[in-house]
Formats: C-alpha cells, sequence, structure tokens
C-alpha cells in the first residue's frame, strides 16, 4: 500500500512538472509571436513610406486618391535646413477616403514622419487599436493619450483623438540629438554672454 502512495505521489508530481513546463513554453512562445509582430511594423501607408524621397512620396500621392493631395501647393517649406512638409486634406476631394488630413515631413530629401488624421465619423479610435493589436501585438507603451509599437527603425503609434503616426526612428533621432547639440552651445554662448558684465 505504501509503494502504491509512492507510485501516485510520483504521477501527481510528474504530472505537476508537465503542466508547469506546458505552462512555461506557452508563455515563451507567445512572447516570442508579440517580439516578432512588433519588428515587422508597416513603413507607412496607401503606397507611401519611410524613407521615400520627396519626389517619389509625390508621386505616390497623387497614385493614391484617398490622400487628396493637389499637386505642389501643399508642399511646403519649413523653418531650418532641408526640411519639407507636405500637407493634404481629403476632406473635401475624397469624401470616401477614411483620412481626414495627412503631414509627411522631410529631412535631407528623406520621408521621416507620417501623420494620419482619421475620418471620426467612418472608424474609432478602439476598432483602430484593436486592428493595431490584432496585426502587431500588444503596444510597448501605453496611456489613455496613445499607444506606441516599435521596433528598431520604425516606430507606429496610434494617438488620440484618432490619428495614426509613422516614425523612422534613425532620422527622428539624429534630429534630435541635432538640436540638444544646438542647444547646447546656444546655451554656453549665453553663458559666455552673461559672464562679459
Amino acid at each position: 500500500m505504501k509503494n502504491n502512495i509512492l507510485k501516485s505521489l510520483n504521477s501527481i508530481k510528474n504530472l505537476i512538472v508537465l503542466v508547469i513546463m506546458l505552462c512555461a513554453c506557452s508563455i515563451c512562445f507567445a512572447q516570442s509571436s508579440s517580439q516578432k509582430k512588433s519588428g515587422d511594423l508597416p513603413k507607412g501607408y496607401g503606397g507611401v513610406e519611410l524613407g521615400m524621397s520627396l519626389d517619389a512620396t509625390k508621386s505616390a500621392l497623387k497614385s493614391n486618391s484617398d490622400f487628396g493631395y493637389n499637386g505642389d501647393r501643399d508642399v511646403s517649406l519649413l523653418p531650418g535646413e532641408n526640411r519639407v512638409l507636405i500637407e493634404t486634406d481629403a476632406r473635401d476631394t475624397a469624401r470616401w477616403s477614411f483620412l481626414e488630413q495627412c503631414w509627411f515631413q522631410f529631412y535631407d530629401d528623406k520621408l521621416y514622419t507620417i501623420m494620419l488624421n482619421l475620418n471620426k465619423k467612418k472608424v474609432d479610435y478602439y476598432s483602430v487599436y484593436s486592428s493595431l493589436v490584432k496585426k502587431y501585438g500588444e503596444p510597448v507603451e501605453f496611456s489613455p493619450e496613445r499607444a506606441v509599437w516599435k521596433n528598431d527603425s520604425v516606430q507606429l503609434s496610434l494617438e488620440r483623438p484618432l490619428i495614426v503616426k509613422y516614425i523612422d526612428l534613425e532620422t527622428f533621432n539624429s534630429l534630435i540629438n541635432e538640436a540638444m547639440v544646438e542647444k547646447t552651445a546656444q546655451e554656453q554662448l549665453r553663458d559666455e554672454f552673461l559672464n562679459s558684465f
């Protein structure tokens, strides 16, 4: 009888160990699946992708009427060196579109930011969020204002009220670093000026 009890306890132990191992494997698989999804983030929407030149972006916008692109009158120069902005408005020219206004920012003839303001009458925040989670897994950052998915090169965010953003992280981070260096130099000049009195 004692042997039967020991055999039963060993069987229960083995079963518990097996269940724990299966749970651990499923957690690891879920994490690697989620990481894989965020590694496959898109670089843009509707034929417009981060890294495109200004001319290639104009051409892509012309070929997709959902953006409401009106040609060169939608193109502006931004303050600073080598900065261009394309701003489109689909509200009047593409009433069927899920897009309202869109912004495309360039630095050194390279598209590094895409902002798509979605039509709140046709689609809602939760539907877009659910679709993004289904495709790319849970966001790496989440707050009431925004959800963010990232990989090494792209940041995709959904922001309230209803804006989808694509950011080329390499260009964006280099611009931030440049701005910090300029600010530091400006602060140094300011300090020298103040010390001259």
